[in-house]
């Protein structure tokens, strides 16, 4: 009832009086004012005036289903949202709700982590109501020897949602971060369940640094309030990310990787760039020239031998 009352108002011109609430949900005006005050405790400010009666003024900027399906677009993405105040991860409740059955599109997000996690099991800062945290579940038909192109569409995604709501584009270093002048913005990490010859689901997930101030940042990051100087809606740009995922998403079901990879290019920090590759194998030195046909770094070493990495850190080692 709460959420359709919201919705009810943001779609209202002004006020609209108790009795119109009243008659449009078919309950008692002290019903109404007990919602009213129960949704002022969560932080959305509704004022009411005598006579006039309720205005929605502002909502909290907060990752819950009500704030994040207003009015999105997607078919898919977002149709389902387990949203919570705090957990360890949310790729650790993604994949559980992934093997329970989990409709493809769930998306599972945090105000904060207490176990954050990012690729090769690093930490990943999580301050409470400051970033984005969440995992979505995929169901793709694919060999799981191509899950690696879902974490490249994935920072495809999150870096145009990044730009319509906020209006700075990041680039992408391989195989999973997107940088904002040098600086780690954000990162994307894949998690799949398969078998020999096919993938049960993904879960996609997508860290962001979004209000977080600086204070609060490794030295090696920064966040969109720090680049851009203002504070950004965290609901506008979950809802961006989706929409742009889901596109992409289905174009790769039409059209194949070949589009996610050229917009990939477009966007790569990486590509021309003398870097040095460190795996569990050991590292690699030299230009990094192109991605292979599942995602993987081709590096060229000084010997002219190309070599492939589809897993590693890599560094930038002509970029401060």
């Amino acid at each position: 009832m709460q959420t359709q009352i919201i919705h009810f108002l943001k779609h209202a011109q002004g006020y609209l009086s108790g009795e119109e609430i009243s008659r449009h949900f078919k309950i008692s005006r002290a019903a109404i004012w007990k919602n009213m005050q129960d949704l002022r405790r969560q932080g959305y400010d509704i004022v009411a005036v005598p006579h006039l009666g309720y205005q929605l003024v502002s909502c909290p900027d907060q990752l819950i289903p009500r704030e994040i399906q207003f009015e999105l677009k997607t078919k898919i993405f977002g149709k389902n949202i387990i949203s919570y105040d705090s957990l360890s991860s949310t790729m650790d409740v993604a994949f559980r709700s992934g093997l329970e059955g989990a409709q493809e599109g769930t998306v599972v997000c945090a105000e904060t982590q207490t176990k954050g996690r990012g690729r090769l099991g690093r930490n990943w800062t999580s301050p409470k109501g400051k970033g984005i945290y969440m995992s979505i579940i995929l169901r793709p038909s694919l060999p799981p020897t191509d899950v690696a192109r879902l974490t490249l569409l994935g920072a495809v995604a999150v870096a145009e949602g990044i730009q319509k709501a906020c209006g700075i584009l990041p680039k992408i270093k391989w195989p999973n971060d997107l940088l904002i002048n040098n600086h780690k913005v954000a990162g994307i990490l894949t998690e799949m369940s398969a078998e020999m010859d096919r993938v049960r689901f993904v879960v996609l997930g997508v860290g962001i640094n979004v209000n977080t101030p600086i204070s609060l940042l490794p030295s090696n990051a920064t966040s969109l309030k720090v680049e851009s100087g203002k504070t950004v809606s965290r609901v506008l740009l979950v809802q961006e990310i989706l929409s742009s995922l889901e596109f992409w998403y289905e174009s790769l079901k039409t059209d194949g990787f070949e589009p996610v990879i050229a917009q990939w290019k477009e966007l790569s920090l990486t590509l021309g760039q003398r870097v040095q590759v460190i795996d569990p194998s050991g590292s690699v030195e030299g230009e990094a020239v192109d991605l292979d046909e599942h995602g993987g770094l081709i590096i060229r070493n000084d010997s002219g031998l190309r070599i492939q990495r589809m897993t590693g850190d890599v560094i930038h080692e002509n970029v401060s």
